[in-house]
């Protein structure tokens, strides 16, 4: 493991100044003005209004969608159009060829009931005050198609959007906007540390690091005060599209987003079994500080055989904090039963390293005879990071434990905690990746076509790092900052061929370079068998050769067969089936030998043999062997003139060839969705959905008498003396997943009535079997008793209720009036007990988890102002 010491320098751009200015307005329109391709971000919405433009929805266009047919239009498949909203004519801006139109609304929101439940604030943040629900003013040009729109909201300080627009259509665009988007993690969470939202957490004073006791630590968790964890993110952007010579087209954007905030985060000083009076399992609070610049630029030129596009993407993370150190409550005791001599009181985490991504990439095609089309695609990209390094350890004096000459297990931290001791002063990682992409696809009668697609991709990983000291002349690292080899013997981490005490030890030394060479040939075929019918096949063939993996080879095959007809009772029907098959060379249970201590000069095979790291039957998820199928049915009928009802129909198979390893998956789901609007004023939707999911997966415990024996540690296989039938244990997730809503609404010419319901429930349950009590941690008398056959179940379910009435008073003045009310219930086993305590011996929690029951509302008082 790398520790990484973060640079604090961001990449300065210069186009960013002129965001803060246009940070006070940007853009909105009710449409979109640009048909080409998107820069910036594609939609703007907040709590309040998810759209982003609602109030300019109404009132919708009686004439539907078309002058020429009366009534409401259908897509090909018989789901409806809704009807559009009417256009603002606008109004003449002075004498010339210019119009406005615009809507500004405001009020005030009132918060009540369980407001800080974190289910109700989780992406919302909601507070009694003034907002500004939306402000739109749009200028257009019917003459030169020249337009300005902007489009803004604000909930509060960390929940609003704002967007500028300009352009021309067909010439031009110019977009600058800015958004904040809050995310809450708790609102229940109780740290006992010092400095939280930075990277140096330190206890208070009735602690002392390294000497406190569990009382002593209880006491300051039950008296910490209430605090949330969560984030904001911020997001603004500056984008330009447009001609630049002829048929020559452009783009450049440039986005940044800021997050910041706290999240938790987990840390420890070794484990806290079996030796239960020293180390800890600690859950801290980690800072959120990052920041990232993303730039795209394009040109394309669409000729009447050519078309030619060449992007550049390049994105840009800083994180301006480096590392999180945290002071241990408790001491350290080692099995020998002397105390720790060493200053080891602090955990210390490298947290994410900047690093810079780029990508270029050329597409050309070209029309052929016979109404075909030739497509070819290549790129290259890298992704790279050179951070500084983090010493490997922080502690100060001696750490380990000497037990008496000549076992000396100790290490002196002077030697480790200094950058002295890394091999290399910086990261210098980097992977590069390179993509072909051919394709060619036929027509060549109007109820047949055809198309191949052959796509070769490789991601090389060209990072190579050696874990070694030059002052010891030691290999590997100090583990959990010292904890580790300070509280069991010989437990440190390194490996020394010039020490007998540790010529033999194991540890890890190389980072693994992870890569593969994906090739993938799809060839496929539609064709219409009657007026109203068309069947589709496609056949694929993945060809994946991984690096430094279990497999050099894994092999992928499908075929999928999609069939569609337009004349079943009516009805549109979609059906498609999906049938994989996975399979490969033969699977090396550990092909990482050359990552580790056995395969540097100077290593000592045990006496006993190099103990196995896992079992040979153990299959890995993504290289296992699979067969999988998918079926798909999706029903739309058109109830009469104004009605659809709609049916969808899904289900998922994966069954693993695994012993060890995930077995098999299986999903079905299913949507039943009547959508109704029988004139311009009147709008009903009704929605049901229902998934339910299961996966199995299936483990074997070490026999642990065997670690160190004279025979057995050595053999791999399931049923051996290391890895014995008997410790096999069979687990299985099973999740269902319910959904509702239904939503109304009915314009009454001055008075408009909304209403919409949303119901969500998730019930999850882990359920367990196993050949005997070997295979369980806990291997009591009354072990079959206490686990049971499973875990409690884990449930999540909300109803959300919201009523809205509009009233015009005006032509151009109207009042809305809104209100939302929300319950929730909430159960994990994960937190089960926490409204005690958050304090269990020397583990410290610091998250209670959400609410078990809560109920929350909101009402809002709007004025609409039409400009």
């Amino acid at each position: 493991m790398l520790a990484l010491k973060g640079n604090r320098t961001t990449p300065t751009v210069a186009a960013l100044g002129l965001l803060i200015g246009l940070s006070g307005m940007q853009v909105a329109s009710a449409s979109d003005t640009s048909g080409t391709m998107r820069v910036g971000d594609m939609q703007y919405g907040n709590g309040l209004d998810l759209r982003g433009w609602t109030p300019m929805l109404h009132p919708a266009d009686p004439d539907g969608m078309s002058y020429l047919h009366p009534g409401m239009l259908r897509t090909p498949t018989g789901a409806l159009y809704p009807y559009p909203p009417m256009i603002d004519a606008g109004k003449p801006l002075g004498s010339g060829d210019w119009t406005y139109s615009g809507l500004l609304e405001f009020g005030y929101l009132h918060v009540g009931g369980d407001r800080n439940a974190e289910y109700f604030r989780q992406y919302d943040d909601w507070k009694s005050s003034a907002v500004l629900g939306l402000f739109a003013l749009d200028f257009n040009n019917r003459q030169t198609g020249s337009y300005v729109d902007f489009r803004g909201s604000r909930v509060s300080g960390n929940d609003q959007f704002y967007r500028l627009r300009g352009g021309k259509y067909g010439s031009y665009r110019i977009e600058g906007f800015y958004r904040d988007m809050p995310h809450t993690v708790s609102t229940s969470a109780y740290p006992i540390w010092n400095g939280i939202g930075g990277t140096d957490l330190t206890l208070p004073a009735s602690l002392l690091a390294g000497a406190s006791t569990p009382a002593q630590v209880a006491a300051v968790s039950a008296a910490a005060p209430r605090r949330s964890i969560g984030l904001v993110r911020t997001r603004a952007g500056l984008s330009y599209e447009g001609t630049l010579y002829r048929n020559w087209i452009g783009s450049a954007a440039i986005t940044n987003e800021k997050r910041s905030g706290t999240r938790l985060w987990g840390g420890s000083m070794f484990f806290n079994y079996p030796f239960p009076d020293n180390g800890g399992v600690l859950e801290t609070v980690r800072p959120i500080d990052f920041r990232t610049t993303d730039i795209n630029l394009s040109v394309r030129n669409v000729g009447k055989l050519w078309h030619f596009l060449a992007t550049y993407n390049g994105s840009f993370f800083r994180n301006h904090k480096n590392h999180l150190d945290f002071e241990s409550p408790f001491a350290l005791w080692n099995v020998v039963g002397t105390p720790q001599v060493a200053n080891i009181e602090n955990g210390q985490f490298s947290l994410e390293p900047n690093n810079d991504y780029h990508n270029i990439r050329l597409d050309l095609s070209r029309e052929l005879k016979g109404n075909g089309q030739f497509t070819i695609a290549g790129a290259w990209g890298t992704m790279r990071q050179n951070d500084a390094l983090l010493p490997p350890t922080t502690c100060t004096g001696t750490g380990g434990i000497f037990i008496a000459p000549p076992v000396d297990y100790t290490f002196q931290c002077a030697n480790w905690n200094t950058t002295g001791a890394l091999s290399q002063r910086s990261a210098n990682a980097r992977i590069d990746t390179g993509l072909l992409d051919a394709r060619v696809t036929f027509r060549p009668t109007p109820k047949f076509g055809w198309h191949a697609n052959l796509r070769w991709y490789r991601e090389d990983n060209k990072t190579r790092y050696l874990a070694y000291n030059p002052l010891t002349g030691q290999y590997g690292y100090i583990s959990e900052n010292g904890s580790q080899g300070s509280i069991v013997p010989g437990e440190t981490g390194i490996f020394d061929p010039t020490n007998p005490l540790y010529q033999s030890y194991m540890v890890s030394v190389r980072n693994v370079p992870f890569g593969y060479t994906d090739t993938i040939l799809e060839l496929a075929t539609d064709w219409q068998i009657g007026r109203k019918t068309s069947l589709g096949v496609t056949y694929t063939y993945d060809h994946n050769q991984p690096k430094y993996r279990e497999r050099k080879r894994v092999d992928d095959q499908r075929i999928k067969f999609d069939w569609v007809s337009r004349d079943v009772i009516g009805a549109t029907v979609r059906l498609s089936w999906e049938y994989a098959k996975r399979d490969g060379d033969k699977y090396n249970y550990d092909p990482y030998a050359q990552f580790f201590s056995e395969s540097l000069p100077g290593y000592v095979e045990p006496a006993t043999g190099v103990a196995v790291h896992t079992v040979a039957d153990m299959r890995k998820y993504d290289l296992s062997d699979r067969t999988e199928s998918k079926a798909r049915a999706i029903v739309t009928y058109p109830w009469g003139e104004s009605a659809t009802l709609s049916a969808t129909f899904y289900g998922n198979r994966d069954n693993y060839d695994a012993l060890i390893g995930r077995q098999d998956t299986r999903t079905t789901g299913s949507t039943l969705q009547w959508d109704w609007q029988p004139t311009p004023a009147t709008t009903m939707n009704v929605y049901l959905g229902a998934e339910t999911s299961r996966m199995g997966i299936s483990n074997v415990a070490d026999n642990e008498a065997l670690v160190g024996a004279d025979i057995g540690q050595t053999d791999p296989n399931l049923g051996g003396p290391l890895y014995p039938y008997a410790n096999q244990w069979w687990e299985f997730d099973r999740e269902r997943n319910r959904n509702a809503g239904l939503s109304f609404s009915h314009d009454f010419s001055r008075v408009r009535f909304d209403l919409s319901y949303n119901y969500t429930g998730s019930l999850g349950r882990v359920g367990y079997d196993y050949a005997s009590l070997a295979a369980l941690a806990y291997k009591g008398a009354d072990a079959a008793a206490a686990v049971g056959d499973g875990f409690p179940d884990n449930k999540y379910r909300t109803n959300t209720l919201d009523l809205g009435m509009s009233f015009s008073l005006t032509r151009d003045v109207g009042v809305r009036v809104f209100g939302r009310y929300q319950t929730g219930a909430f159960s994990d086993w994960h937190y089960a007990g926490f409204n005690d305590t958050l304090s269990y011996d020397h583990r410290i929690y610091t998250d209670k988890g959400g609410q078990l029951h809560y109920s929350a509302s909101l009402v809002g008082v709007m004025l609409n102002l039409k400009l």
